[in-house]
């Protein structure tokens, strides 16, 4: 029983790491160049941009 929980939590800890490194290999790096290529949210940042008074 203790081998069966053993594989159970070991193999959801897997499945999370492997996912988590797919998003970050492979999704990420798109949205975040979709990001910068997008004038919808350059046009965000400069209006909702604050700028500091020293």
């Amino acid at each position: 029983m203790k081998l069966l929980r053993q594989t159970t939590e070991l193999s959801v800890v897997a499945m999370f790491s492997v996912l988590f490194a797919g998003y970050a290999v492979f999704i990420y790096p798109f949205e975040k160049l979709n990001e910068k290529l997008s004038s919808e949210v350059r046009e965000k940042k400069v209006k909702y941009a604050t700028f500091s008074q020293g």
